[in-house]
């Protein structure tokens, strides 16, 4: 009996321990590997929880931690610095959470170890330990890049580039523009998101991206580094005007959108504002012309023209007498010899006046024609038909000559009663159309009197102005100096007018198109103000001519 009682009383001891020494801890599934997740400088302790169950009571758990290994580098967090909150034991098949503490961590970044869960004389139970600590990104942006301004212009490679670039510096020719920033944690910073808004000022026009956009998002930016983006755009796409706006930047873990404003003014290409102002500046030089030359040459033309008509009405042969004469006075007009073409429409309208006067003398002769004095090789018809020649020949000194013989023999023919004539034939008649013939030719010699010239003062001023080149100078001034001048006067004020008002006022030139253009318009026409003086000496050699 003794025997039996002490028999069981062992088994009673051995049984427990056994069962005991065969219970296994179970971890949650979730828990396994057990991760907590932080933030840097924000929480001093980071807390996680792991949950383990058993199919028996335990008594008591033992919890191990190892140190963690920093991924990224050098760092770590030690044994010491990890804690486990809560009662180290287990009801049967009660699952339990208990709190794993990880305390002041220095550096971002992730950290692995293990945690071993222990029971008396049982293999330790494994759980791998992860620990990833965060930190709001600091992207701080570099001097000079708080905010980005850009002038740009468009051009064409085809076209315009080569002047657009002698105009304006390589800035203005950018197609990108690196945002720089400064990552002084030592933790890379990804960038989810980017978008540009920008707007127009005058015209309201709002950017898109497929004319400006911050290229390669998302992007994971380097730890503890000086990064870039990249911010593209297309100038040729984007309409002239001064665009304000930010490009908003989305970083994960940042509270708020990192914004950096932008001021972006776009022009259009130079050559059509060249081709306006040259066309503003020659439609000045041409209002000028019209004012100081073409005007007269319009009135001088017109006195042609009206002579012209006068000439068509004549009789036919002194009609033929008289257009060549027209024609040449024309061709004076039209090669701007406005004194002469004036002297010879005078000469023309007396020459026209005193062979109307003839053909009158002509008819009031007629009922004496067969007179001795009026017929015959030395008569006055003979004589007034080469006054008549000669005024064909342009000789009017010879044609006044022969109109004051002819005065005279009808001075000398008899009376009408003398003849017994008809009060047809009127003497006094012929007298006053003679002395109006007379003083009509004599004006057309006026017109074309020059003033005697000594021969001797005449060929030594040739030969001296021969020998001083005066005649070569005049030549080259007016066939080279005064066309290169001209051009010179055009290129100077096409420059001074697009540096005025295309290169340092016309940062958005294009925006208003029509206000831009009548601006260069108007500054050509006036500019004719500017460059008086330079015109007038431009003109001095003509004026003198």
């Amino acid at each position: 009996m003794k025997r039996w009682i002490f028999t069981a009383l062992c088994c009673l001891l051995i049984y427990p321990s056994s069962a005991f020494a065969q219970t296994t801890i179970t971890v949650d599934a979730k828990d396994k590997p057990l991760q907590i997740k932080g933030w840097l400088n924000e929480e001093n302790t980071l807390v996680g929880s792991i949950r383990l169950s058993a199919p028996a009571a335990v008594e008591k758990l033992t919890f191990l931690a190892s140190d963690l290994k920093r991924q990224e580098g050098e760092g770590g967090i030690g044994r010491q610095q990890i804690a486990f909150i809560g009662e180290p034991k287990l009801q049967a098949g009660i699952p339990k959470d208990f709190q794993v503490k990880v305390t002041n961590p220095q550096l971002p970044g992730t950290y692995k170890g293990q945690i071993e869960v222990l029971l008396a004389n049982q293999k330790p139970q494994v759980i791998p330990f992860t620990v990833l600590v965060k930190v709001r990104p600091t992207l701080i942006p570099l001097r000079g890049n708080e905010q980005v301004q850009l002038q740009l212009t468009q051009c064409n490679p085809l076209l315009d580039c080569g002047l657009a670039r002698l105009l304006f510096p390589a800035s203005a020719f950018l197609q990108s523009w690196d945002l720089a920033f400064d990552n002084s944690v030592d933790a890379p910073v990804k960038v989810t998101g980017a978008e540009v808004l920008l707007k127009g000022e005058q015209t309201g026009y709002q950017l898109t991206s497929n004319q400006i956009k911050v290229s390669n998002i998302p992007q994971t930016l380097a730890a503890d580094s000086v990064v870039r983006l990249p911010l593209t755009w297309d100038s040729l796409k984007i309409p002239p005007d001064r665009y304000t706006g930010a490009v908003y930047l989305s970083l994960d873990g940042a509270r708020d959108r990192l914004i950096i404003p932008v001021n972006l003014t776009g022009r259009i290409a130079p050559l059509m504002p060249l081709l306006v102002l040259v066309l503003g500046i020659v439609l000045g030089r041409l209002i000028k012309y019209m004012q100081k030359k073409g005007i007269p040459q319009a009135e001088a033309l017109g006195k042609v023209k009206e002579l012209e008509q006068q000439v068509d009405k004549t009789n036919p042969e002194d009609r033929n007498i008289l257009k060549p004469m027209v024609g040449d006075a024309r061709k004076l007009v039209q090669e701007m010899k406005l004194e002469s073409a004036t002297a010879e429409v005078e000469k023309i309208n007396a020459r026209l006046e005193c062979l109307q006067q003839l053909r009158t003398i002509e008819q009031k002769l007629e009922p004496i024609k067969s007179h001795p004095q009026v017929k015959g090789d030395n008569g006055i018809l003979k004589k007034i038909s080469n006054v008549r020649m000669q005024i064909d020949l342009q000789q009017d000194e010879q044609a006044k000559a022969l109109l004051e013989e002819v005065q005279k023999d009808v001075a000398n023919l008899p009376s009408p009663t003398m003849m017994g004539q008809t009060p047809n034939y009127n003497l006094s008649e012929i007298v006053t159309s003679l002395k109006t013939a007379v003083v009509a030719v004599g004006n057309a010699v006026q017109s074309g009197v020059s003033k005697p010239v000594n021969q001797w003062l005449f060929w030594s001023q040739q030969v001296l102005a021969f020998i001083s080149g005066k005649e070569f100078r005049a030549q080259a001034t007016y066939w080279f100096a005064r066309p290169l001048f001209s051009l010179a006067l055009l290129i100077g004020l096409s420059t001074v007018g697009m540096r005025s008002l295309y290169v340092q006022k016309g940062g958005t030139f294009g925006a208003d198109p029509f206000s831009d253009y009548l601006g260069l318009i108007l500054w050509g026409l006036s500019a004719d103000v500017a460059s008086r003086s330079l015109s007038d000496l431009a003109g001095g050699e003509e004026k003198k001519e």
